[in-house]
C-alpha cells in the first residue's frame, strides 16, 4: 500500500512539485469545474475554462493559506468564479442571468454555494475513492466499504467477507486512514 506523509495540497506547494500530484488534483477537480462552468452557461468553453481555473490554483497554491483563505473549497470556488466573470466580460457575454448564477455562486451564504460545497465533497470523495482502491486487497476493500459506507455490522461483514471480526474493523481503519490522507485540506 502506498501511503502519503503529506497531504496534496501541501506536496504541491513544495518546489518543485511531482508531476503525478498535479495530475492527481487535476484529475479530481477538472470534471467538477467542467460541470460547474457549464452550469453557468458556457457549456461549450467548459474544457477551456476549466484549464484556466486549474492554471489559476496551480500559479496561486503556493500563496493559499487555509487560515487566511478559508478551505480550499471555497477558495476554488472564488477562482472558478472569476474566472468564468473574466471570460464573460472579454467575450461581452453578460447575460442577466449569468451575473445573477454568477452572484449566488460567490456568495459563501447563498443556496447555491452551499450546493458548490456538497457537489465537491461528493465529487472529491469519489474521485479519491477510486484513486485509492487499488491501494487495497479486495477483502480490506470490501470490509470497508460494507461497514463505512453501507453500515453493515462487523460481525456480518466477517462472515461475508471470510475474515475476522478484527479484522474487518482494522480493515476500515486502514482505508479510513488513507482517505483522510488524501483529503486533508481539501473537504476541510
Amino acid at each position: 500500500m502506498a501511503t502519503t506523509s503529506a497531504s496534496l495540497l501541501e506536496r504541491l506547494k513544495v518546489a518543485p512539485p511531482g508531476a503525478s500530484d498535479w495530475g492527481r488534483l487535476n484529475g479530481i477537480y477538472l470534471p467538477l469545474i467542467r460541470h460547474w462552468v457549464g452550469r453557468a452557461g458556457l457549456a461549450s468553453e467548459a474544457d477551456d475554462l476549466a484549464q484556466e481555473v486549474l492554471v489559476a490554483v496551480f500559479k496561486g497554491l503556493a500563496g493559499f493559506d487555509r487560515r487566511a483563505d478559508g478551505s480550499f473549497r471555497a477558495w476554488l470556488r472564488v477562482v472558478t468564479v472569476n474566472k468564468v466573470r473574466s471570460y464573460r466580460r472579454v467575450v461581452r457575454r453578460e447575460e442577466q442571468d449569468a451575473e445573477g448564477f454568477l452572484d449566488r455562486l460567490a456568495d459563501p451564504a447563498s443556496g447555491l454555494s452551499a450546493e458548490w460545497d456538497r457537489d465537491h465533497d461528493r465529487h472529491v470523495f469519489d474521485r479519491v475513492m477510486s484513486i485509492v482502491r487499488p491501494d487495497f486487497s479486495a477483502p480490506t476493500w470490501e470490509a470497508f466499504r460494507r461497514t463505512a459506507i453501507e453500515g453493515q455490522p462487523v460481525a456480518v461483514v466477517a462472515t461475508a467477507v471470510g475474515i475476522t471480526e478484527n479484522a474487518v474493523m482494522r480493515a476500515k481503519c486502514r482505508v479510513l486512514q488513507r482517505l483522510r490522507e488524501e483529503t486533508t485540506g481539501l473537504l476541510d
